[in-house]
């Protein structure tokens, strides 16, 4: 998981860590540990992160698997 490239993309997005947070129902506090890598996104969080961001599914790879998935 490319943490620093979600961060990247939410910043490029327009949106704060507390607006992301609100976005895919967890905390502020809970986000920044996430984003952080202090814990993991779990399957549900995840999918709410690539619907509340609109990403593609090239920003998809890169961001969560690292480009693992071929096209």
């Amino acid at each position: 998981m490319n943490l620093n490239l979600l961060k990247r993309t939410r910043l490029y997005k327009g949106y704060q860590q507390y607006e992301a947070a609100d976005g895919i129902g967890i905390s502020r506090q809970t986000y920044n540990y996430k984003e952080n890598g202090k814990s993991l996104f779990n399957i549900e969080e995840t999918a709410r992160v690539v619907s509340f961001l609109n990403l593609t599914f090239d920003e998809i790879n890169e961001i969560f698997f690292d480009n693992a998935i071929l096209k």
